[in-house]
């Protein structure tokens, strides 16, 4: 039941940090993106460069992906699958839109700690989510 609820927050999450500029991404490298005002983090680091808006794609995401968990909802399916749900397309999106993201290096392979995260969420999300169905039919 809360899943939609928290994916919603999240994106209004977004707004602030594009609001704020604390969670900005690389650079363009062509006229297309944001430039944050010199106040912001994303300004210091990177100066007066378009960045991709990351933020704003996840924001939108985000609100996808809380429609798709509301028609979820209205499937017959065990309580906690909606909330794995959550999990598992909240991690795809993130872990893509890490590739963009410019506020920190990568760790491990060329992934960033995010995208290792959400790896292991979608992971283990996704036996949990088949192990919930297999269990819901028996």
């Amino acid at each position: 039941m809360m899943a939609p609820a928290i994916i919603m927050g999240q994106s209004i999450g977004r707004m602030a940090n594009l609001l704020n500029g604390d969670a900005f991404c690389s650079i363009t490298g062509g006229a297309f993106g944001i430039i944050y005002p010199a106040t912001t983090l994303a300004y210091q680091v990177y100066g007066n460069q378009p960045l991709w808006p990351a933020e704003i794609w996840e924001g939108q995401l985000d609100i996808i992906i809380f429609a798709l968990l509301l028609l979820f909802r209205t499937t017959n399916h065990a309580k906690v699958q909606a909330f794995i749900l959550y999990a598992i397309l909240y991690s795809v999106a993130r872990f893509c839109l890490e590739y963009l993201r410019g506020d920190y290096g990568t760790l491990l392979f060329g992934l960033k700690s995010a995208q290792l995260t959400s790896l292991a969420i979608i992971i283990i999300g996704s036996i949990l989510f088949i192990w919930c169905s297999l269990q819901r039919k028996n």
